[in-house]
């Protein structure tokens, strides 16, 4: 068993968030986001006042969305001790985290094609802007199942010593259907809903880099279990 693997691919979790955070608010700005009801040429005015800094700033940023796969990829090492033979709920973690990756690396990408060329017409990045910021907060069934799945296997492990308390199995599932308002932000431009609202972004994004903070622990935790498991008698 490759345990220094398995604590890389943990640690790459934290990796993640650090550069995440580093990228995406403190270079690029864009914590808080900026309102979907602004006009076109304030969106343009935003590209056009900080092009370096975005271009910057989605280059850490795409950096940081790989690092999620590692991270996913040991969480699903635990729940394959679970499931035993037949992991079907590892299978689908990983697919899950996989396309999560995608989710965490196009809109950067849309991101910084609009800070590419800021002269362009003020409603072409307006329509970039829109579709990167609907693609990172409306699509949140990746996410959804990734935490659902990790739910359903802590309480299916029946084991004398579980890998995870139950209670994880719990919130798992919490933070899963907290997620779910981010998908009602084609609806509305303004309000707790809007993908600048409360409920719609800052509750699913607080409760996202929660998950790290409580699951990171967690899972060094399991994986030092499984290596002295593993070691001879």
């Amino acid at each position: 068993m490759n345990t220094k693997a398995q604590l890389f691919c943990a640690w790459c979790g934290v990796g993640f968030l650090v550069f995440f955070t580093i990228g995406w608010w403190f270079i690029a700005g864009y914590i808080p986001p900026m309102s979907p009801a602004m006009s076109a040429n304030e969106v343009a005015a935003f590209y056009q006042e900080n092009t370096g800094l975005i271009r910057l700033g989605m280059v850490i940023t795409m950096f940081s969305a790989a690092l999620s796969a590692p991270w996913v990829a040991a969480i699903a090492v635990q729940l394959k001790r679970i499931e035993g033979d037949f992991p079907a709920l590892t299978y689908a973690l990983l697919v899950a985290g996989a396309v999560g990756v995608v989710v965490l690396v196009v809109p950067p990408m849309v991101w910084t094609t609009a800070a590419f060329r800021p002269e362009r017409s003020p409603e072409l990045t307006l329509l970039l802007n829109d579709f990167a910021w609907l693609f990172f907060v409306m699509t949140f069934s990746p996410f959804f199942i990734q935490n659902l799945v990790i739910g359903l296997a802590v309480f299916s492990d029946k084991a004398d010593a579980p890998i995870f308390p139950r209670w994880v199995g719990y919130f798992n599932i919490w933070v899963a259907i907290l997620l779910i308002p981010g998908g009602l932000i084609t609806f509305f431009k303004t309000g707790p809903f809007a993908w600048d609202g409360i409920l719609a972004f800052w509750l699913p994004l607080l409760v996202f880099f929660g998950w790290f903070v409580v699951m990171f622990p967690l899972l060094l935790k399991a994986i030092k279990q499984q290596a002295l498991l593993a070691e001879p008698k």
